[in-house]
């Protein structure tokens, strides 16, 4: 599978890579809690701006949207500006955007400061993983950008919860303001820690083009997207599914699995794509799709949680493995494939729950979970080609 040049990587010498990894954690943090907060505070957001819960839980739908809008044009246009100066401006307008939804008058106030929210998350997830590989060594880029991706994984498992806990005690405007005073305080430390690192210098490798017509690079796009769909046709659903069947596991319980081992599995990928990124790729699809047939299958309490636990570290792996692999197989056009994956993976997302609402509405929520697994079978031969376009020459 023919791939790219490798691409000329310029870490910051003299600096241990741990306090910035650790800061765009932080970043990645921040900004996944402001993509699935609202769903944590939807009722009260709901009645507070006047209109139904329906309408409002577009509310991530609109960031969702504004995300993809960003990753790829508004990524190119601020290629060239040191990656330092790209952090320091996106905290900036997202710390505003939080505090624009905190005090949002209305709704269609509310969804303007939630596009500019999901504007700047699609800068943020193109950029973290050129920004990434600028400040650390190609021997420890997997590990260093597992440490970077994981904020993000800790927000999607921690964003709900913790928003509707701090919803109930201090109400949901005061929830996006504390999110926005705390963007603000992170753009300070920010200010001492990031280091400066290249933007990149325009040219052919630069084009999305030059990235789409590596047939590595189409593979991985491919493959993320039926995992990224079929887990999202899972996940968004998974409170009727275990309704339909009767389940006694609490679906809070299932979740806390989930994310715990998402987490995990992001922290281990990043380690485990350093020595051996193929192999790793192919256990982390298999695993996903195991753990999400298992758990289609309505199996004992004990195996459910197991199950949902193997499912979960497969979904933290993916973020770091389908990243460093696409950096490696892309060479010097890295920056527009990683655009490009952004694209994918927020595109997948919608696409997840839109087709896991057509199931449920017309052949309800029995056939969620094994459609969702079905389809992640057809990342496991994908996977398979993954493994040897990255193996090393």
């Amino acid at each position: 599978m023919r791939t790219a040049p490798p691409t000329t990587l310029s870490p910051t010498r003299g600096r241990s890579p741990l306090p910035t990894a650790l800061l765009l954690a932080a970043v990645g943090f921040v900004t996944l809690l402001t993509e699935v907060l609202p769903a944590g505070v939807l009722p009260a957001m709901a009645a507070d701006l006047g209109t139904t819960e329906a309408i409002a839980g577009q509310s991530v739908a609109v960031f969702a949207l504004g995300c993809i809008v960003a990753a790829i044009p508004i990524s190119r246009l601020l290629a060239r500006l040191d990656r330092r100066t790209v952090v320091l401006l996106a905290i900036a307008v997202s710390a505003l955007a939080n505090a624009g939804t905190a005090a949002a008058p209305d709704l269609l106030t509310h969804l303007a400061t939630r596009f500019v929210a999901g504007l700047v998350a699609g800068v943020v997830w193109a950029m973290l993983p050129g920004y990434t590989r600028g400040f650390t060594s190609q021997e420890r880029f997997g590990s260093t950008l597992g440490i970077v991706l994981s904020g993000a994984t800790l927000g999607f498992a921690l964003g709900v919860p913790a928003g509707a806990v701090l919803s109930a005690e201090l109400g949901w405007r005061a929830v996006f303001g504390i999110v926005a005073a705390t963007t603000a305080l992170l753009g300070v430390v920010a200010v001492v820690l990031a280091p400066r690192v290249a933007g990149t210098v325009s040219g052919r490798s630069t084009r999305m083009g030059a990235a789409l017509r590596l047939p590595a690079v189409v593979t991985i796009l491919v493959a993320l997207a039926v995992c990224i769909i079929g887990q999202n046709i899972a996940y968004t659903y998974l409170a009727p599914v275990l309704a339909d069947r009767g389940t006694p596991v609490p679906l809070g319980l299932l979740l806390a699995v989930f994310g715990v081992a998402s987490v995990l599995g992001t922290l281990g990928a990043g380690r485990l794509a350093n020595v051996r990124l193929g192999i790793t790729i192919l256990g982390a699809a298999v695993l996903g799709t195991v753990g999400l047939g298992v758990v289609a299958a309505d199996p004992p309490v004990a195996l459910l949680l197991g199950a949902a636990g193997g499912w979960g570290l497969a979904f933290g792996a993916y973020s770091v493995l389908f990243q460093v692999a696409i950096a490696r197989v892309a060479g010097n056009a890295a920056d527009a494939a990683q655009s490009a994956l952004v694209t994918m993976w927020n595109v997948s997302i919608a696409v997840g729950g839109a087709v896991g609402g057509i199931i449920l509405g017309t052949w309800g929520a029995a056939l969620l979970l094994p459609a969702a697994a079905a389809l992640t079978v057809v990342a496991v031969p994908l996977c398979v080609a993954i493994a040897r376009s990255v193996r090393p020459r």
